[in-house]
């Protein structure tokens, strides 16, 4: 689980220097014209941020108006055997799992007539406070007195995977698999890295044709690395965890963009209930929390961001940031954890020099 600590992670500090005067210079650039939008531009030095960070593989995507406008690979996917990486290497999404728990359950809410206003005991008994509800879990605030503060807690947020199992009727990670992934043609993301769990969870569904081009969809999973304060990448494993509403997805840049879409066509939830899961949730005081439901949300220079970070330590990062005024969406999947500083669990997404960066050429 991330820590709440307003500290960087160690991989991220030896970049800083350099990083900084990098996304300095940027800012000190004329704003580009809005009818060319510096692809090229943000590829060097989104490129150059992966170096200092000691990524060995980047996959980065940028979608606007409703398509993919721009992606590519930087680095290796695997470094040992020099596979670059592509804009279709599929990696673990880690965090960005909870956002299509946050899809699932909207779902639910709209098709079956669940409440998020029920309470979590009747799912789980690991969450203690008698108040706590499902929006509750949901915003990262079931803690303490529920709805009155915000903590980020993976293994919280994965006492909602027995929620959308028992609204939806059917295992999680085979609600994915066939509303979302297989829906919207997401073939190269996967409901987790398992393959004999999966099978078993719906033997008619998941058959063996469907189970093989899984695993060859795992043949060209990034290998994940862990990275020292001196920038050295070793290779590392994957966690042996699988899939949760909180963590455990696959996918590549390329499918997750085919999500956003979908997303902001209200083709997964309607435009009522994304608007709601777009919005700070507030405490009975009307403080706003950092948290949507499965979304941060916060404002730059006057724009709303909507964004979720993912990592898995030693292994993978990932972020995905909206500019919904803009129509404008970043997708970068990493396979080290540099792109997800810690204190991006605050809320605050310009910790992160690529969300920065990215921010700067395309909204400043």
């Amino acid at each position: 689980m991330m820590s709440e600590t307003d500290s960087v992670h160690p991989t991220m500090r030896p970049l800083r220097a350099g990083a900084l005067v990098l996304v300095a210079t940027v800012a000190l650039m004329p704003r580009p014209a809005a009818q060319s939008l510096p692809y090229a531009l943000f590829e060097r030095y989104v490129d150059a941020l992966r170096e200092e960070a000691g990524i060995p593989g980047l996959s980065a995507a940028i979608v606007q108006g409703r398509r993919l406008v721009w992606d590519a690979g930087l680095g290796r996917q695997d470094a040992e055997r020099s596979v670059p990486a592509r804009a279709d290497t599929p990696y673990l999404i880690g965090d960005l799992t909870q956002t299509f728990a946050a899809v699932v359950l909207g779902q639910c809410v709209e098709h079956a007539g669940f409440s998020i206003a029920e309470p979590i005991s009747r799912w789980s008994s690991d969450i203690p406070e008698s108040g706590a509800q499902v929006r509750h879990v949901l915003a990262h605030t079931s803690a303490g007195t529920p709805g009155e503060s915000y903590r980020y807690d993976l293994s919280r947020f994965a006492q909602l995977t027995p929620v959308a199992d028992g609204c939806a009727d059917r295992p999680f990670r085979r609600v994915v698999a066939e509303e979302i992934f297989d829906r919207f043609a997401m073939r190269d993301s996967l409901p987790g890295r398992d393959l004999t769990a999966i099978g078993s969870t719906a033997p008619a569904f998941f058959d063996d044709g469907k189970l093989r081009a899984y695993e060859s969809v795992l043949t060209r999973l990034a290998v994940p690395y862990r990275v020292d304060r001196g920038g050295k990448a070793t290779r590392a494993d994957y966690p042996a965890d699988g899939v949760t509403a909180a963590t455990g997805l696959i996918s590549t840049v390329r499918d997750l963009a085919r999500f956003d879409i979908a997303l902001d066509d209200d083709a997964l939830i309607g435009r009522n209930l994304r608007t709601v899961a777009w919005t700070n949730v507030t405490t009975s005081g009307g403080a706003p929390l950092p948290r949507g439901l499965g979304w941060f949300v916060q404002t730059y220079n006057g724009e709303p961001l909507v964004w979720q970070f993912g990592a898995v330590r030693d292994a993978g990062s990932a972020l995905m940031l909206k500019v919904p005024g803009r129509d404008i969406t970043l997708i970068l999947l990493a396979n080290s954890d540099g792109l997800a500083p810690e204190s991006l669990s605050n809320g605050d997404v310009t910790v992160s020099l690529f969300a920065k960066l990215f921010l700067r050429l395309f909204v400043s």
